[in-house]
């Protein structure tokens, strides 16, 4: 995962971080690239997805998958973003993944002058009129929000009948909509091992209520090598405690500032993977073995992080732990 830099690092420097991560990335066997998305961001900068990614689709190899984790598709238009999503995936040759989210953040939707109570039903529809936008020749649609007649799109994906789609979801009724719409549902980095379990058996039980095939999931997790866990725990700290700190005053954190502040440790060990080499790949290991789950993906890059300390961790990553991990066979879903 690429992701946002404070507003005082010049964008220019921001995205070099991002070339030199993707090809430390390629040179170590990393197949996929996500990339994703905010509006008005306040002192931190998202380089947006769309244009970025397409970037990046010369500089990734033929089995790498680019995705945009996630859009906030309610804030837009779907004849735009069915639009802007089709010509990336045409670019990448077909290698897109389209990840799509509900959004959080109230104040990007009052910019945009979009109601945030809506949030839920747009994404739906909005799935609902790119899905024919992408795969008919002509779109008849009146929905709740968006409306066209005799539509003639003239612009659709390579993949047929669509990108595959990654629904974005934090809350049940969120995973549920995920499992209705879309195809897998990316667990958050900062949801603990333990929950893990029975956010999937909502996903799953939704997914055969709606009588739609099951899948491996993407799972995201913090990853940090050390010479041995706390070693890798003040690593970690030192990256990311501030940006933990920032999601807390967002809302966004399972437990307050202070709590983070106080102990870290506490805070990380539910959900991120630290120790040495051995130790890593023993709690991948362990995750893979319970959990039907692929690809993991992992955050290398931290806001004021530099770029040469995240191609560091990648080639960390790359030396000491896919090696072993690209052999392991995942779990396999509920039938």
């Amino acid at each position: 995962m690429l992701g946002d830099q404070p507003t005082s690092v010049p964008a220019a420097e921001h995205f070099d971080a991002m070339l030199r991560q993707v090809e430390a990335g390629q040179r170590n066997g990393f197949t996929y690239i996500g990339l994703g998305q905010h509006f008005l961001y306040g002192g931190y900068r998202w380089l947006q997805p769309v244009p970025v990614l397409a970037r990046l689709a010369a500089d990734t190899s033929p089995e790498t998958r680019l995705v945009t984790a996630v859009i906030v598709a309610p804030l837009y238009h779907p004849v735009m973003l069915a639009e802007e999503l089709a010509t990336l995936d045409v670019v990448t040759e077909g290698r897109l993944i389209v990840g799509l989210g509900a959004g959080y953040r109230v104040a990007e939707f009052e910019s945009l002058g979009v109601p945030f109570a809506e949030r839920g039903s747009r994404l739906e529809e909005s799935i609902q009129l790119m899905t024919q936008l992408w795969s008919r020749d002509r779109v008849e649609f009146n929905g709740r929000h968006w409306s066209l007649a005799a539509a003639a799109p003239h612009v659709q994906p390579l993949q047929k009948p669509r990108p595959p789609l990654w629904i974005g979801a934090h809350s049940a009724p969120g995973i549920r909509r995920a499992a209705r719409i879309g195809d897998a549902w990316p667990i958050s980095p900062r949801l603990p091992h333990a929950e893990i379990e029975v956010r999937l058996r909502t996903f799953f039980e939704a997914r055969r209520e709606a009588g739609l095939p099951m899948g491996r999931q993407p799972l995201r997790r913090e990853v940090t090598i050390g010479r041995d866990r706390d070693d890798a725990l003040r690593r970690f700290r030192s990256m990311a405690q501030d940006r933990y700190l920032g999601y807390a005053d967002q809302g966004l954190a399972t437990v307050s500032a202070d709590a983070i502040a106080a102990d870290f440790e506490a805070t990380a060990m539910g959900h991120a993977i630290l120790g040495s080499p051995a130790e890593c790949i023993e709690q991948l290991e362990a995750l893979v073995a319970e959990f039907p789950v692929d690809p993991i993906i992992i955050r290398a890059h931290w806001p004021g992080m530099s770029a040469d300390d995240a191609v560091a961790i990648i080639d960390e990553i790359g030396r000491d732990l896919i090696p072993v991990l690209r052999d392991v066979e995942p779990s396999l879903p509920p039938i």
